[in-house]
């Protein structure tokens, strides 16, 4: 499974908002609906900052 699809899944399984991770990690939320849906490639900070700041887990989660 990609990586957008386990962070898609980890918000849908924990009853998040895109929109409110996307706020809480200061990135637009078009560009976070672009990311999750697979249509704009995931960059590392990106990723931290979903992680990090958006949903206040560790990255490597996602990489298990």
């Amino acid at each position: 499974m990609e990586i957008n699809n386990k962070i898609k899944k980890y918000i849908k399984d924990n009853g998040l908002k895109y929109y409110y991770v996307a706020e809480k990690s200061g990135i637009d939320p078009k560009k976070f609906s672009k990311i999750i849906n697979g249509h704009k490639k995931l960059t590392v900070s990106e990723l931290e900052l979903i992680c990090e700041k958006g949903l206040e887990i560790n990255p490597s989660l996602f990489f298990k």
